[in-house]
């Protein structure tokens, strides 16, 4: 039996589909450690064996070169971890962790690691390319949750691996129909609330505005809890971190999910987020940005509106376009992007059965 372990550089709770990994090795009685930076100092299950946790508080605020002094702490730590433990496999999450750990990987773990790529980390920039460049070469497999990452990443042939997980979807209850006019349509953010230049401005636009609600819950909501009460916003409603549990509950509040992430950066540019399942599977559309993958990604399949610019007449073409919305085209493509998720997410399991099995 193969000696496994998780490596990640984040929280459990922002390990958005780690349980696609956990879920498997369960299923076939393999057991496995993980080694996580803990930037909260709050203590999370996963149900591994061994739970090797670094408390490493990190303020968002800080500056740049002050949060990399921390990571380096941590990859100190997760280095003398794996070669106390000897793993015969290693899984990789996410990319401040490739990028701190990827060369010393590739060196001393070559061919029994895989990679998972959630995010544009730099890559632009000639050394973190070359760090990925290097692991992901000598990578047992790379997964990317975006084809859009093939734009700044090497050449490869990755795996998609796509952040539909029905199994924390499986209580919850999809759409029949849109919200009945004349209640305000509600357009909810859920998980982690970063992207505050845009979700301000949201909240200026939709200010008070009787036909809607803007609903922000998650880590870091309360920044936007903040604006709305220095704006007089009476309109949008705010609550923090909460159990994944819980996650269903607010998305069967929705019936817009905000996906609102701008497009100045590579990364939101290029990514496809984990709210576009949530959205397929709920049979609710859901809000992007113009000039983004995801905004191809929810045209393909009927889903989305491609917000343009963030004025004061967002929310007249937003009412309008919802009205006219045809809820059964709606629910067609849903399915149809499920499907394709879920097809290749079949690949992933096959890869899975040839390098951990």
């Amino acid at each position: 039996m193969k000696k496994i372990a998780i490596l990640s550089a984040v929280n459990i709770k922002h390990m958005s589909l780690i349980s696609l990994y956990t879920s498997y090795l369960k299923e076939n009685g393999i057991d496995y450690d993980i080694i996580y930076m803990d930037k909260y100092d709050e203590e999370e299950s996963i149900g591994a064996k061994q739970t090797f946790r670094f408390v490493n508080l990190i303020d968002h605020d800080w500056s740049r070169q002050k949060k990399i002094f921390c990571y380096f702490k941590f990859a100190r730590y997760a280095k003398k971890i794996l070669k106390k433990e000897k793993y015969d496999f290693i899984i990789v999450w996410n990319d401040v962790a490739i990028t701190m750990l990827g060369f010393y990987l590739a060196r001393k773990w070559k061919g029994n690691y895989c990679l998972n790529i959630r995010d544009y980390n730099g890559e632009n920039k000639w050394y973190i390319y070359k760090i990925f460049d290097v692991a992901i070469k000598h990578s047992a497999f790379t997964t990317i949750s975006s084809e859009g990452f093939k734009t700044f990443l090497p050449e490869h042939d990755y795996v998609s691996l796509y952040s539909y997980n029905s199994t924390l979807l499986q209580n919850a209850n999809p759409r029949t129909q849109k919200r009945e006019r004349g209640e305000p349509i509600r357009i909810s953010f859920i998980g982690n609330v970063r992207f505050f230049d845009v979700n301000k401005k949201l909240v200026d636009v939709f200010k008070n505005d009787s036909r809607f609600e803007l609903h922000y819950h998650g880590t870091n909501a309360e920044e936007i809890e903040r604006y709305a009460s220095e704006t007089g916003a009476r309109n949008v409603i705010c609550s923090g971190a909460f159990p994944v549990s819980q996650t269903n509950q607010f998305l069967e509040e929705a019936d817009i999910i905000n996906n609102a992430f701008g497009d100045k950066t590579p990364g939101v540019r290029t990514l496809t987020s984990i709210r576009l399942f949530h959205a397929a599977f709920m049979k609710v559309p859901i809000l992007v940005n113009k000039g983004t993958f995801m905004e191809e990604m929810a045209d393909r399949f009927g889903i989305g509106y491609s917000i343009d610019s963030i004025d004061a007449e967002l929310p007249n073409r937003l009412f309008d376009w919802y009205d006219r919305l045809n809820f059964d085209e709606l629910s067609d493509g849903c399915t149809l992007l499920l499907k394709e998720a879920e097809n290749a997410n079949q690949r992933f399991i096959e890869v899975l059965n040839e390098w951990v099995l």
